[in-house]
């Protein structure tokens, strides 16, 4: 009955904040693209693949920011070490879903030209980042009953390495010209 409870909340605190939402939409490449948001929950062989794709963005001149929700107790130290990664933990979450983290909302306000949400299963959490997110383009593994994707790659189930391989496959691939 909680669980009830908690899911109707989180979808009626989202309803209302989409309501004021704005957002311009728009697809882009690895080639037009100049800022790129990743969000992730941590894991490290995760974290490995972010710092594999942010290698990768580097070499083509594209600013790339990254927010990792963690749900342990105390901050993973491979975050603490890492400057560009943002980090807030499940402390700084409501009882239903809501981020109240002032680096997840910083980085919901961001203009991105793509987000890229690396998230294996359902998490209010990276729900409510990438809903709201103001990204141009928005980019994930999962297929959520209200989609705020806009490109889907995967079913979710594959590893992180390989969805980062995949989205470079495809940003890479697809031409804007046609």
């Amino acid at each position: 009955m909680f669980k009830g409870i908690k899911e109707w909340a989180f979808r009626r605190c989202l309803r209302r904040k989409i309501k004021t939402h704005k957002r311009t939409k728009g697809f882009f490449n690895f080639n037009t693209a100049k800022t790129v948001g990743l969000i992730f929950v941590y894991e490290p062989s995760v974290l490995q693949a972010i710092k594999e794709l942010r290698a990768f963005l580097k070499t083509k001149r594209i600013h790339c920011k990254a927010l990792s929700f963690y749900l342990n107790k105390e901050v993973p130290i491979e975050l603490v070490d890492n400057r560009y990664i943002r980090y807030f933990g499940k402390h700084e979450v409501n009882w239903y879903g809501k981020c109240l983290s002032a680096e997840a909302n910083v980085f919901i306000k961001q203009d991105f030209d793509i987000l890229i949400d690396f998230s294996t299963k359902t998490n209010p959490v990276m729900h409510y980042l990438t809903m709201l997110s103001r990204a141009k383009m928005k980019l994930g593994r999962l297929s959520y009953p209200d989609h705020p994707y806009d490109f889907v790659l995967s079913d979710g189930m594959a590893a992180p390495n390989i969805f980062m391989k995949e989205v470079k496959h495809y940003l890479l691939t697809i031409d804007m010209k046609s």
